[in-house]
């Protein structure tokens, strides 16, 4: 058997004040995640066990790659076998200033899943 792609998925997350892009991922996973509904998984592929049947790609796109922590994807989606590639990419618009303090730091991650079956 051959692990073949069932799901490509994008999802978006921002962190608004404070430029916490793991923050941003985690939000980007989430995302990504409820936008679909893998029905086939069970019931055209019958999969018993997405740990040895199934596996996750996930690409994320931060601002900062050198600051991001791919883990935070996989310990969300722990029901998954996931790998993660950080890359450069998302984005830092200016902010806003709240009383007086200083402008913060927005930051948006792009997190794309690819979800394998075993067929």
């Amino acid at each position: 058997m051959a692990f073949k792609r069932l799901l490509i998925e994008f999802g978006q997350g921002v962190d608004m004040h404070g430029g916490d892009q793991n923050n941003a991922i985690r939000k980007a996973a989430q995302d990504a995640v409820h936008h679909c509904c893998m029905a086939g998984i069970s019931e055209i592929f019958e999969v018993k066990d997405r740990m040895t049947q199934t596996r996750v790609h996930a690409d994320i796109y931060v601002p900062h790659p050198e600051s991001a922590d791919p883990s935070v994807v996989s310990d969300y989606l722990d029901w998954w076998p996931i790998d993660a590639e950080v890359h450069q990419g998302g984005a830092n618009p200016r902010g806003i200033a709240f009383d007086g303090d200083p402008e913060t730091e927005i930051t948006i991650a792009l997190v794309v899943l690819t979800v394998y079956v075993d067929v």
